[in-house]
């Protein structure tokens, strides 16, 4: 026998377990009990009383939440909180925390998650009005599904009455369909199928079409990186459909990703130059979340882009790299993370453990700022005596702001640029039956000190803007020792002529990126100022 519809299994329950009472409404005709005693039509038998009063809340959940494989009871309440998220792509990934922000190709962003846990089973005085909004539900598709006047998909129904459960609540909460959610788990893992762009959706009404995808990264040595394309490219359709066919940016995502080695074609078009068609092969893409260049006299940049898998390592390798470049020893360290949505948590804790020696790196707190969880640093800082400095920017979310908030609470570095985002609210993911997943926010983020993330950001100790502004004289009309004529110069006496303002070779590697070179200029004082050594307690 075929499966029944989760409609049907709803429509079975109105019709058997309606609530019963004076009101007027029909109720269920006369049946009779296992003794033989036949009940008036509105009444339980005793046994379906027991039943009833056994099974409720169990079997409303079990039907509207789905049933979790290999429990002995599918429709234990007390377990439903606890349902683990599982990523078939690595076993290692199952059940981590994860934060993120923005939609990039896939890349979630705003988005933070955490393993589930589990919660009490609600109180039984609240079954039956629990029970009562389930069958108000029940009776509307019910009604649907037999009158209205064409055929209805059973499945867009359901997705489409969770999405609008999912609407009542924050922005960060949400309803994945199975391949959303297939996709979301493809981002944590961080390689997938795909072509090996960065992009972005752009709405110009004026512009012809009025809403393309703007290339703003090409991953090194990816399909569409191999095919031409170059950052600044406008895709204007992708396998022969507008971009503005696409209700949203995740929905063309999905077409230009699929299985490694098909097809998949778009169009470009590029400033002054007429459009052209573009077949690519997908290929495995693995975005670096790690780059490193050494900027001289001593100074190591580390650009982290996400916390995907593997990334506290990969850190921890690139400052060894630098070290060597630089004669086995770094004088001052920038860790970039500006634009870094996020990722996993556990991997953000592991960044932040790197640089400190004790104390709390983030809290959890949830309903009525109830703490779930102290995360401290478990190990002595790896690079605990390293002159640091940290850039951040308002595309720095989440995990990025938890190991900003937590270096800048302990003094251990110091934060440059914009105020971040302001993402610090936890996702708990609940993956249902058939693959699709419910993310609701859980909890909130709190750092060592106590601050809110959520809405509020960190901000840090020097604020730039990302323009470069031009030094400025603001007195010309003074003039100084080496503008008076006859004065004696260093050369004269065996020293070099002083450098111009602004002549560094780290400083030059910087450009013209301006909150860049105000962390290499941070990073420089860093090196000319010696730390007290500590001296040892001697005992009389």
């Amino acid at each position: 026998m075929a499966p029944r519809s989760l409609i049907h299994r709803l429509h079975r329950l109105h019709r058997i377990h309606r609530p019963i009472g004076a009101d007027g409404v029909s109720h269920p005709t006369a049946r009779r009990s296992r003794d033989g005693r036949q009940s008036q039509p509105g009444q339980m038998t005793s046994a379906e009383q027991r039943w009833r009063s056994q099974r409720l809340g169990e079997t409303t959940r079990s039907t509207l939440l789905g049933e979790r494989r290999g429990w002995s009871s599918p429709c234990d309440p007390a377990r439903i909180g606890s349902m683990t998220w599982r990523f078939s792509r690595s076993s290692r990934v199952a059940g981590a925390s994860l934060l993120g922000s923005g939609v990039v190709l896939g890349t979630t962003f705003g988005l933070a998650l955490s393993q589930a846990t589990a919660q009490p089973a609600p109180a039984a005085s609240s079954d039956y009005s629990r029970f009562q909004k389930v069958d108000l539900f029940a009776k509307a598709l019910a009604l649907v599904e037999q009158h209205y006047v064409r055929p209805v998909d059973d499945t867009a129904l359901i997705y489409a009455a969770i999405d609008g459960l999912m609407d009542e609540l924050d922005p960060h909460s949400g309803f994945l369909d199975p391949r959303e959610a297939e996709l979301l788990r493809e981002d944590i893992g961080g390689k997938f199928g795909g072509v090996g762009l960065v992009v972005k959706m752009v709405r110009e009404p004026e512009h012809t079409p009025p809403v393309y995808l703007e290339v703003s990264d090409v991953i090194t040595g990816g399909p569409a990186s191999a095919a031409g394309v170059d950052v600044g490219d406008r895709i204007v359709t992708i396998e022969g459909k507008p971009v503005a066919h696409f209700a949203r940016l995740d929905d063309a995502i999905a077409v230009m990703r699929g299985a490694v080695g098909t097809r998949v074609e778009f169009q470009t078009q590029r400033e002054g130059q007429p459009a052209r068609t573009i077949e690519v092969i997908r290929g495995e893409v693995d975005p670096p979340a790690v780059e490193m260049r050494h900027l001289g006299e001593g100074i190591g940049l580390v650009q982290l882009a996400a916390f995907q898998q593997g990334c506290a390592r990969e850190v921890d390798e690139a400052i060894d790299a630098l070290a060597q470049d630089s004669g086995h020893s770094l004088a001052a360290l920038v860790l970039d993370m500006r634009d870094n949505g996020g990722g996993l948590l556990g991997e953000a804790v592991a960044v932040a453990d790197m640089f400190l020696d004790r104390g709390v790196i983030v809290r959890t707190r949830s309903r009525g700022e109830e703490l779930v969880e102290e995360i401290s640093a478990r190990r002595r800082g790896t690079r605990r005596d390293l002159p640091l400095v940290v850039l951040i920017n308002k595309g720095s979310a989440s995990a990025t702001e938890i190991v900003a908030g937590a270096l800048q609470d302990h003094r251990r570095a110091l934060l440059v640029g914009e105020r971040s985002y302001g993402k610090g609210s936890v996702q708990s993911p609940f993956t249902l039956h058939d693959g699709s997943m419910l993310k609701l926010t859980t909890a909130l983020y709190y750092t060592p000190r106590d601050r809110l993330i959520q809405a509020a950001g960190v901000i840090p100790d020097v604020l730039v803007g990302d323009q470069l502004t031009p030094y400025e004289d603001t007195r010309p009309d003074l003039p100084v020792e080496r503008d008076v004529p006859g004065h004696l110069r260093p050369e004269e006496f065996g020293r070099s002529p002083p450098s111009p303002p602004g002549a560094s070779e780290a400083l030059a590697a910087a450009g013209d990126d301006a909150q860049l070179r105000v962390a290499v200029e941070h990073a420089r004082a860093f090196t000319r100022v010696q730390p007290p050594r500590r001296r040892r307690r001697t005992r009389d």
